[in-house]
């Protein structure tokens, strides 16, 4: 997956922030329009902190977070953070409050899904340590869900 790549060094501009949030919309819509409320995704989340970055499986459930697993399917016990804020409209949410508060962000979709698969912002430009990434892969429906096809 390639990040999109910006034109020009420096903070997001007015245009490049409301264009994040009009996609974003259009990706949202498009994932709502599935009715995909219960699935299984591996997600990751880094940063400049000690934050685990290792990969974890959500269980959501009604569009919640319902278990953790290890990659390979050992119970972490309840969902937690960093891993429990990535539901995929945890993820849309990122983006958007990204969107409007951040100096860099990239966002990049999944292709089958459309969900924000890759997340990556510097919170304020200049500033040491304040970077950080997400990274959600492998959506899996329940075998309950019926995902449509756009």
């Amino acid at each position: 997956m390639t990040l999109p790549q910006r034109e020009r060094p420096g903070a997001l501009t007015p245009a490049e922030r409301d264009s994040l949030v009009r996609e974003l919309e259009v990706h949202r819509a498009a994932w709502r329009a599935r009715h995909i409320d219960d699935y299984r995704i591996q997600v990751a989340a880094g940063c400049f902190c000690p934050w685990p970055s290792n990969p974890a499986i959500l269980q959501v459930q009604g569009g919640i977070a319902v278990a953790l697993r290890d990659t390979s399917g050992k119970s972490l016990g309840a969902p937690r953070e960093p891993w429990s804020l990535y539901t995929v409209e945890g993820l849309f949410d990122a983006v958007a409050q990204s969107a409007r508060s951040v100096d860099l962000l990239q966002v990049a979709y999944d292709p089958q899904y459309g969900y924000p698969a890759m997340i990556r912002g510097d919170s304020k430009l200049g500033l040491p340590d304040d970077w950080w990434w997400v990274k959600a892969s492998r959506l899996t429906p329940s075998a309950q869900a019926r995902p449509r096809r756009l």
